[in-house]
């Protein structure tokens, strides 16, 4: 029984905390060259809402996720935890940039500089938070980003997905429709997410019709 427990622990040791950022935004303000602030959820994996001794008190993971997510993000917000299947999980919002030619902020939805498209940004400073968090906290921090996407424009906007997943579906690069009043969730991929972490953006898709030129 006691090398049994043993294990159980270093599994939870070793999983590492997950952690999804998961905003739903415009298409109309990602192509604004004004950039406007959205709450945008966050989504903390906890292994119990409350106390194993006293269910009225909050447990020790949850604590340290309030403290770990308010040390990165100093304007979080926590709003509740919650069961979903066997996973208990905290729900935050954070403030994100959405829109802007101009980098502003610590993480941004925009237009790519190229000319169209959609890219996430983010900042040097969030990174260096977010390794210092993982650094002092029990697990290493495993970020992964889910983006609901509406497109509240009149017109159908045709688009080169990049290595991600489209409502569900795995895509590397390959041509989509967002149709006129529908949204799409855009899950980034592992590659994608480090990319945005490690060189401050990433790629979602492109305009078809504004696809970045290859140099020869």
């Amino acid at each position: 029984m006691k090398k049994l427990l043993i294990s159980l622990m270093s599994v939870v040791l070793l999983s590492g905390c997950k952690v999804e950022l998961a905003p739903t935004v415009n298409l109309s303000d990602i192509n604004s060259d004004t950039a406007k602030t959205i709450q945008s959820k966050l989504i903390v994996e906890v292994t119990s809402c409350t106390d194993y001794k006293d269910s009225r008190n909050e447990s020790s993971s949850l604590i340290e996720a309030k403290k770990g997510i308010t040390d990165v993000f100093s304007d979080a917000k926590y709003v509740e935890c919650y069961r979903e299947n066997m996973d208990s999980k905290a729900l935050f919002e954070i403030p994100i940039t959405v829109g802007g030619k101009e980098f502003t902020g610590d993480i941004q939805l925009a237009n790519a500089d190229f000319g169209g498209g959609l890219v996430i940004k983010m900042s040097p400073s969030l990174k260096t938070k977010i390794d210092k968090a993982s650094k002092t906290g029990m697990s290493k921090i495993q970020s992964s980003v889910t983006l609901k996407l509406k497109n509240d424009t009149s017109s159908n906007v045709e688009i080169v997905a990049h290595s991600v997943y489209l409502n569900d579906k795995p895509v590397t690069i390959s041509t989509y429709t967002l149709l006129a009043g529908k949204e799409n969730t855009f899950k980034l991929s592992d590659v994608s997410v480090s990319s945005a972490f490690d060189k401050g953006v990433s790629i979602i898709y492109e305009d078809l019709d504004n696809r970045m030129k290859l140099e020869k």
